[in-house]
């Protein structure tokens, strides 16, 4: 029986401090002036509350990096890090898309807050798309 709870308690530990996501090249960034007005675009929207200050930001080199799910442009971490590929750092859509992550708290995209209420994916955004286009789906 000490032997089966040990074995847990090390698997535990693993997938708690297991392989941390860190994409090739990412710097931490301090986050510009834009980003608070677009938490609270986003917390409007979602209808979550959260502190935009406890956010870890770190921007890749290049239009997009390799993550765990292919080719991203974005992606939120648990622990409320984000990465954004440097080309998309200042892009409205895939920082608020981050953002919203951050907010709720877990991957993937339920609708709403995505979509209905938040128009934060590459369907629903009504902003420029021209960009957006060629990429697809790379926000994560």
């Amino acid at each position: 029986m000490a032997r089966v709870a040990s074995t847990a308690f090390i698997w535990l530990v693993a997938s708690v401090t297991g392989c941390a996501f860190e994409p090739d090249g990412a710097q931490p960034v301090d986050p510009p002036v834009a980003y608070r007005e677009w938490w609270s675009r986003t917390e409007a929207c979602s209808g979550l509350a959260g502190d935009v200050t406890r956010i870890d930001w770190s921007v890749v080199p290049g239009e997009d990096f390799e993550c765990p799910t292919g080719r991203c442009v974005g992606r939120w971490e648990r622990g409320h890090h984000i990465y954004l590929a440097e080309a998309w750092a200042a892009n409205e859509l895939v920082v608020r898309h981050e953002m919203l992550h951050d907010l709720m708290g877990h991957p993937g995209h339920p609708n709403p807050p995505f979509g209905s209420g938040c128009p934060l994916t590459w369907e629903t955004w009504p902003g420029p798309r021209h960009a957006m286009d060629r990429l697809g789906p790379l926000v994560d």
